[in-house]
């Protein structure tokens, strides 16, 4: 088979399930008693930003409510109503999975993170030997085991590895994919690395593996990647319309690489809960969340910010 799985993540129950299965009670959040309801997929920058957007929903008045899903079941909810808010949405590689969706359904509300980096990549003593290209990778098979390294499988990274073996782009047809989870994947490319073996992988920038790894993102000149990539904020359409002050919060809610490595980091690095770093980091920059939320106003229709200031205050009381 293309692809081998030799590293599941352990993920909560519905993760394994490609069709949705989401609860009657998901959906429109048009009542601010209705919970707002956010799909992530378990990447720590997914984790992160859910979490710092819940905390500023709760803080508007509405209940949330947050679920682990696979990528395809995200943007089937979001097509059906059953989830109301995706934030780490990385365009162009998800592209595909948006474009068999029904797009009077999806809204995108924001590009909230601008000059993403989403490709192969090698580790140093590959590129040093001539592995610069995608194009360079068939010619060194052996020294990689013929082996691409990739994430949670349904991933949209994944998918386009796996149309490039079979669309034997780059002379990649006799690869293999070995879908596994982010933690899974950058183990095997640290032990690799020591080992002084070759590897390639799908890698991202921002993530703490480009300080972590001594790694290079190889040149695409046939574009399988698509061109410079973002990250975007989905929502149900419906939902976006019902809550005008949620979909103003959310086309200003932009942030910048620092910001998210700096989440990604608190994620993966340190001991604390998610809920925890997202309240650390809102009580630290409230300049950042007062442009997010510029003209907002919270349920009771007090000034958005004011009340996120206050919510801040009683968590920590």
């Amino acid at each position: 088979a293309v692809a081998r799985r030799f590293r599941r993540a352990m993920l909560v129950g519905v993760v394994s399930v490609s069709a949705l299965a989401f609860s009657a009670c998901g959906g429109s959040g048009a009542d601010s008693s209705e919970p707002v309801d956010f799909g992530y997929v378990g990447w720590p920058e997914a984790i992160a930003k859910t979490h710092v957007s819940e905390t500023m929903v709760q803080a508007l008045g509405h209940e949330t409510e947050s679920e682990e899903y696979t990528l395809p079941a995200i943007v089937q909810g979001l097509e059906t109503g059953d989830l109301d808010l995706f934030v780490e949405a990385w365009i162009p590689s998800m592209q595909s999975m948006l474009d068999e969706a029904d797009e009077e359904q999806i809204e995108s509300l924001a590009v909230n993170l601008p000059e993403t980096t989403y490709s192969l990549a090698v580790n140093k003593e590959a590129y040093e030997a001539g592995v610069v290209s995608h194009a360079d990778l068939d010619e060194f098979s052996g020294e990689f085991d013929g082996e691409i390294y990739g994430i949670e499988p349904g991933n949209d990274g994944n998918e386009i590895i796996l149309t490039m073996i079979e669309d034997d782009t780059y002379g990649l047809g006799d690869w293999e994919l070995v879908e596994s989870s982010t933690s899974g994947m950058l183990g095997e490319v640290g032990r690799r690395t020591s080992d002084g073996e070759w590897v390639v992988f799908a890698g991202w920038e921002p993530h703490w593996m480009n300080q972590e790894y001594d790694m290079e993102f190889l040149e695409d000149p046939e574009a399988a990647w698509g061109e410079q990539s973002h990250v975007e904020t989905l929502a149900n359409q419906q939902f976006a319309e019902e809550n005008p002050e949620l979909r103003q919060l959310f086309s200003q809610m932009k942030l910048n690489k620092d910001v998210q490595a700096t989440w990604i980091n608190e994620i993966d690095n340190t001991d604390k809960d998610p809920e925890e770093i997202a309240l650390e980091w809102l009580s630290e920059n409230p300049e950042m969340t007062q442009e997010w939320l510029d003209g907002v106003e919270a349920t009771d229709g007090t000034d958005g910010f004011e009340a996120l200031q206050s919510y801040l205050e009683e968590q920590r009381a």
